[in-house]
């Protein structure tokens, strides 16, 4: 009922405000559904439409909301190109109440096919009734597509990736025979030619095919065992390993070529060090790769120091330099397989970064870890930390 009037303006009551509020309410929202961008739709249960907005009509490729509804009267068999999946959506409907980016491919009404997301929520009377569900739909062909794409080229690298493998271990393989009949007669070539002074620079040939000999097998092994660690084939043997005897080893092994660079290769190890459960093979394999990193980048009249010792937290193994060093971000490169952290530096210095990757790898397989801290200039302090449990009582 309308209010008295006043000066020809007539007030309204509170139904009359009531009402108009509705009425602008509802074609507030009637403007929201039918300019949404996404679809939005409420269908029964079995699988019928009872209303749909114009984008969504948009989406599944119909001229407007009537040819939808007139069209799709089916929408487990008409709609989805997996016909068990209207089940698939009813059965987490029942479930769930509600479900959020509930992806499936569907039919368009000229029969291509594009990806979906709904998300949708049962609507029900205050008695619990299920009346319908109401949701929304969007197209997420694109996203799915690159997602597609993504993999594929995820997949070919891993396969690339895989190829590089088997070559490498398939051609260090086959490097190492001819490798040891060098080094063999190198051996004997060195001992005979040394027996004769007159043959003095012949024995120095033999000497220098001996070492580059044994730096190429070195290099070999390292595929051999990176390969081994990429296919999960690499098998530690695990021992009681005293660690002196294999640190005085590879710091023999190193020496000469301490002498030939100008660096000094010296100890400082713990006489009291306990023994370790470990691979010896892979122990004297990092601290060889430890050892050559830190002569190969450390100036003549430089320092390379090995040092051992029991921490809370297990065993310590670092080798230290006062080498050229390398900045924060080139760490990461240098931790990986192959990494340079500088081509120019690797030009000059040789080595196929290897070192500290396999390293890395190496302490990981025994439960251990690596830790670098460098500074440009400033020398390189690599530390392998061994579990508590590898340290034999």
């Amino acid at each position: 009922m309308a209010g008295p009037a006043y000066a020809g303006v007539r007030l309204l009551d509170d139904a009359d405000t009531s009402a108009a509020e509705a009425v602008r309410l509802a074609h507030r929202y009637r403007d929201m559904f039918e300019s949404a961008v996404w679809g939005i739709f409420q269908t029964t249960p079995e699988g019928h439409y009872l209303a749909a907005n114009p984008a969504l009509a948009r989406i599944y490729g119909y001229e407007n909301t009537a040819d939808l509804l007139s069209a799709l009267t089916d929408i487990g068999r008409q709609l989805y190109v997996d016909p068990n999946r209207r089940g698939e959506f009813v059965r987490r409907m029942h479930e769930e109440g509600a479900i959020s980016g509930f992806e499936s491919e569907i039919f368009r009404r000229d029969g291509s096919q594009i990806w979906i997301s709904e998300s949708c929520r049962e609507v029900r009377t205050p008695e619990g009734r299920l009346l319908y569900y109401e949701g929304t739909v969007e197209d997420i062909t694109r996203r799915k597509l690159a997602e597609e794409q993504l993999l594929a080229a995820k997949q070919k690298a891993e396969d690339a990736s895989r190829a590089k493998t088997r070559f490498l271990a398939t051609v260090s393989h086959e490097l190492k025979t001819p490798l040891n009949a060098v080094i063999g007669f190198a051996e004997l070539l060195n001992v005979d030619l040394s027996q004769d002074p007159r043959l003095a620079r012949h024995a120095d040939y033999a000497r220098d095919v001996l070492s580059a000999g044994r730096h190429l097998l070195m290099l070999v092994d390292a595929l051999l065992d990176v390969s081994r660690i990429e296919t999960g084939t690499y098998a530690l043997e695990m021992e009681n390993v005293a660690f002196h005897p294999v640190a005085e080893a590879c710091l023999h092994e190193l020496a000469p070529i301490a002498r030939q660079t100008g660096v000094t290769l010296t100890s400082e190890l713990a006489p009291d060090l306990p023994r370790i459960l470990a691979d010896r093979r892979a122990v004297r394999r990092i601290l060889s790769n430890l050892l050559s990193n830190g002569l190969r980048f450390t100036q003549r009249g430089g320092r390379v120091t090995l040092k051992a010792s029991l921490r809370p937290e297990g065993f310590s193994i670092t080798v230290v330099d006062t080498g050229i060093g390398m900045d924060a971000a080139a760490i990461p490169v240098a931790l990986q397989p192959f990494g340079q952290a500088d081509a120019d530096l690797s030009r000059r210095h040789g080595g196929l970064g290897l070192g500290l990757p396999l390293a890395r790898s190496l302490a990981e397989l025994h439960g251990g870890s690596l830790d670098v801290t460098s500074r440009p200039g400033g020398g390189t302090s690599v530390t392998v930390l061994l579990p508590s449990e590898r340290v034999l009582a």
